[in-house]
């Protein structure tokens, strides 16, 4: 999968090297903004493998490492193998303006530290460049940052195009100071830490946002989260929704699937808005102070992931999700649940409970699901059939086979059992169903 994201990525930079040798000598990449105002580049920076190259100021490239030291606007495309961009203004009193890099087909592995690094700087903004694909990557020799994305001061991420970040080692994006994101289609996946991390802050204004997470999603270390827009669904080995010292959500849709699902260390979580699914295994939300109708119930027996989680109210459904990960917590929270309204909990499509919204806080006695309403998909491979090829692939999978290639939707179905890892326990569950066990 990662080989197709590269060639991918590749072949948007080679297109983006023609456009460009086919401008007038002096020529600077354009953008139009939101406004429909066109912004011309301070400089054009382009990747080329192992070195790059740029046109305008405020930019130093030194071998596979390029240097912007100014505010301004900058466009990088292009793929860099080994490299790093770096944002390091010296003074951010005297140029307190934001670095903004435009990304435009960019493909960066920061294999011995992170892809992106910013040193100083008053802000720093990635805008997405509309149409584009854009991926970062980790390495696993990593000396004093911790992340493929390391910010030391604030960053904010923009704009209509995609951006992928994958660590297999690292964090994915840690911050400083405040993270703040209002658009884009973001997928953040990490093998063992977290995946959006900000000191002070993290805001979540808008935007797409996918979280695979091998520790927690969306965390603040010593402030505070946001999250009043967007579409954010996260699935995490740890907290999915960490803040410090305040967790609120405002906006949004939201999905919250972890270990913990929505966490803050002063001991309330706040909801005055958003549509939200947050799901547990270890421990229920301790305390919620909520201007806004919900639900919350425990299940009598811990249940698969992907079973669709629906609130009805007669003919209509007023809610309905589907966990990525295995769950006993549910609380569910949307302005469509109105007080004094009756309605039926159905999970796996099965009927679970019939209750009236009577208060802000509604919650329901432990929920017996059928046993019948677990569907467990054993294709693998995604091919519509289960067979032995199933738990081939999966045991091929589980020994870290380097030489396949992977789609999302394969990866998604070799967690079996849903608890975020493909382990034994998932080739046993398949196993015992071709052997007729199950």
């Amino acid at each position: 999968m990662k080989l197709y994201q590269r060639v991918a990525s590749c072949i948007t930079g080679s297109c983006i090297l023609l456009m460009s040798a086919a401008l007038p000598a002096g020529s600077v990449f354009a953008v139009t903004d939101s406004s429909g105002n066109e912004i011309t580049m301070t400089a054009v920076v382009k990747l080329n493998g192992t070195s790059a190259t740029a046109e305008g100021k405020n930019v130093t490239v030194d071998g596979n490492k390029i240097t912007i030291s100014a505010s301004g606007d900058y466009e990088i495309s292009g793929t860099l193998d080994d490299g790093q961009i770096i944002v390091n203004v010296p003074d951010e009193t005297a140029d307190p303006g934001t670095v903004k890099l435009y990304f435009n087909g960019v493909n960066i592995t920061g294999v011995r530290d992170a892809a992106l690094l910013i040193e100083n700087a008053e802000n720093t903004s990635i805008n997405l460049v509309e149409g584009t694909e854009n991926y970062l990557y980790d390495g696993q020799t990593y000396s004093a940052t911790t992340a493929v994305v390391y910010a030391k001061d604030d960053i904010t991420i923009k704009g209509e195009g995609k951006l992928r970040i994958e660590a297999t080692y690292q964090q994915g994006l840690h911050c400083n100071n405040d993270v703040k994101i209002t658009g884009g289609t973001i997928k953040v996946k990490t093998e063992a830490a977290d995946a959006i991390r900000g000191k002070t802050s993290v805001e979540v204004k808008g935007g797409v946002i996918d979280i695979n997470s091998g520790g927690d999603g969306i965390k603040s270390t010593k402030g505070d989260v946001l999250i009043s827009g967007g579409t954010i669904d996260i699935k995490a080995s740890n907290d999915a929704v960490q803040g410090e010292t305040s967790l609120q959500i405002e906006g949004g849709i939201l999905k919250a699937n972890g270990d913990r699902s929505l966490t803050n260390a002063a001991g309330v979580v706040k909801i005055t808005g958003g549509t939200i699914l947050a799901t547990a295994t270890d421990n229920q939300i301790a305390s919620i102070d909520s201007t806004q109708n919900l639900v919350t119930f425990q299940t009598t027996a811990e249940q698969v992931k992907d079973q669709i989680i629906a609130l009805t109210s007669g003919e209509d459904t007023v809610f309905e999700m589907v966990p990525d990960k295995k769950f006993d917590f549910v609380m569910i929270s949307s302005p469509e649940l109105k007080t004094g309204s009756e309605y039926t909990l159905l999970i796996g499509e099965k009927e679970c409970a019939v209750f009236t919204v009577s208060e802000t806080v509604t919650a329901l006695d432990p929920v017996t699901v059928p046993a019948d309403a677990v569907v467990i998909n054993y294709d693998v491979d995604c091919n519509g059939t289960e067979d032995v090829r199933d738990a081939v692939l999966l045991a091929r999978i589980i020994s870290e086979d380097t030489s396949m290639e992977l789609t999302d939707e394969i990866l998604e179905r070799s967690d079996v059992n849903g608890d975020g890892k493909y382990n034994l326990s998932d080739l046993t569950m398949v196993l015992r169903f071709l052997a007729g066990l199950d």
